[in-house]
C-alpha cells in the first residue's frame, strides 16, 4: 500500500513577473493549495541583485543529532548535545534519496548530525536594487503583511542557511505562524524536499502520536522516512532544488529536506490573503505542542489588523489585473 505522491510543478518566471513576484505567486496559488509548494525557475531575462562580494561568513554546525525513536519505524527525533561526538561519522557521499534514507536507518548509524546552521537577519541580496531585479528583501512588503505596517513587515528578514556537507538535514517544520515562505538556492549541492500539504497535518499527527504525543510537527523536532508516509497513505510531494531555483511553500505546509552536498540557501516569510481567509493565521496556536510558540508569542502577528475590507483593497490594488507590475502600499488605509 502506498501513498499518492508526485513531483511538485515547476513554473518559469520572466523579468516582468519578477517586478511583482507576490502577484505572480497569487495567480498560481491553486498549485500551492493542492501540492503545498511549487518550484520556480528564473528565465534568462531575469536578474538577481546579489552582492558582488559576499561576506565571508563562518558558520558552525549546530550541536544537534537525529536519533531513531524506536526499532520499528524510521522516525527520528532531534536531540541537542553539549558537544559533537567526533566518532559519529557523516555519510561521505549522498547520490540520491535511497542512499540517504538507507544510511540513516542502518543499524550502525544510530545517531546522525544534522550538519546545518542558520544565520538570521543576513542576506546575500543587496537591499538597494533595481525594481526589475529579484530581491528577497521586498517580498514581505509586497505581500499582505503590508497591512500591518512597518511594525509587522520589519519582523520579517532573510535567513541564510548553510548545509555543511552531504546528507545535511533540515528536520520537519513549518513557517512562523503558518505563513507562506520562499527559499532561494544560492549555490552548492541539490536539496531534496519532502512537502506535506496542510490538509494532511491531522492524519500525520495521529501517526506520530502513536510513539510520542508530545512531538510537535511545526518546530523541527522530528524527521520522517517517506516510507512511513507511504505505508500510512499520507500524501506528500517531492522537489529537487538546484542553484538559482526558488521553492515557494504554502501556508501551513510541513517540509523536511536533506542535501546532496554542501550548499547555501536563503529564505523569508510572507503572506497572501488566504493566510487569513483560510484560517492559517490562527491555526498555528493550537497545533503547536512544544514551547516554541509560547516563547515567540510576543512577536506573533495581530491578525485583527487584517480586516476584510482592507484585504479586498489589497487584492484590488496589488494582485488583480496588474499591467504595470507596480504595487501600491495600503499601510495607511
Amino acid at each position: 500500500m502506498s501513498s499518492i505522491w508526485m513531483d511538485v510543478p515547476t513554473l518559469q518566471v520572466n523579468e516582468n513577473q519578477l517586478q511583482n513576484f507576490v502577484s505572480f505567486i497569487y495567480k498560481n496559488e491553486q498549485i500551492l493549495k493542492e501540492f503545498g509548494a511549487m518550484k520556480i525557475q528564473l528565465n534568462d531575462s531575469c536578474k538577481s541583485s546579489l552582492k558582488k562580494r559576499r561576506n565571508n561568513l563562518i558558520l558552525v554546525p549546530r550541536n544537534e543529532q537525529i536519533v531513531k525513536i524506536n526499532n520499528d519505524e524510521n522516525i527520528y527525533s532531534l536531540h541537542e548535545v553539549d558537544h559533537i561526538d567526533e566518532s559519529i561519522q557523516q555519510s561521505s557521499l549522498v547520490i540520491d534519496e535511497h542512499d540517504f534514507w538507507s544510511s540513516l536507518s542502518s543499524s550502525n548509524n544510530k545517531q546522525r548530525l544534522t550538519n546545518t546552521s542558520t544565520l538570521p537577519n543576513k542576506s546575500f541580496f543587496q537591499k538597494k536594487i533595481h525594481p526589475s531585479h529579484f530581491n528577497i528583501h521586498r517580498l514581505p512588503e509586497q505581500s499582505l503583511l503590508q497591512l500591518g505596517g512597518n511594525k509587522v513587515t520589519q519582523q520579517f528578514v532573510p535567513c541564510i542557511k548553510r548545509a555543511h556537507g552531504p546528507g545535511a538535514i533540515s528536520q520537519m517544520t513549518t513557517a512562523k505562524q503558518h505563513l507562506f515562505s520562499i527559499d532561494y538556492h544560492h549555490e552548492g549541492g541539490a536539496r531534496h524536499w519532502y512537502i506535506i500539504p496542510h490538509y494532511q497535518r491531522k492524519s500525520l499527527q495521529k501517526i506520530i502520536d502513536r510513539y510520542n504525543s508530545s512531538f510537535c510537527l511545526d518546530h523541527g523536532q522530528i524527521l520522517i522516512d517517506p516510507s512511513v508516509l507511504d505505508n500510512n497513505r499520507i500524501r506528500y510531494h517531492r522537489i529537487i532544488q538546484r542553484s538559482n531555483e526558488l521553492v515557494v511553500i504554502s501556508a501551513g505546509t510541513l517540509t523536511q529536506s536533506f542535501t546532496e552536498n554542501a550548499n547555501w540557501s536563503e529564505s523569508i516569510e510572507f503572506a497572501l490573503p488566504s493566510w487569513i481567509e483560510d484560517g492559517h493565521a490562527n491555526a498555528s496556536i493550537p497545533s503547536c505542542r512544544c514551547n516554541a510558540f509560547q516563547d515567540s508569542s510576543r512577536d506573533a502577528i495581530d491578525v485583527t489588523l487584517f480586516r476584510h475590507e482592507l484585504i479586498q483593497k489589497y487584492i484590488t490594488f496589488n494582485l488583480s489585473n496588474i499591467t504595470d507590475d507596480k504595487s501600491i502600499s495600503l499601510k495607511g488605509l
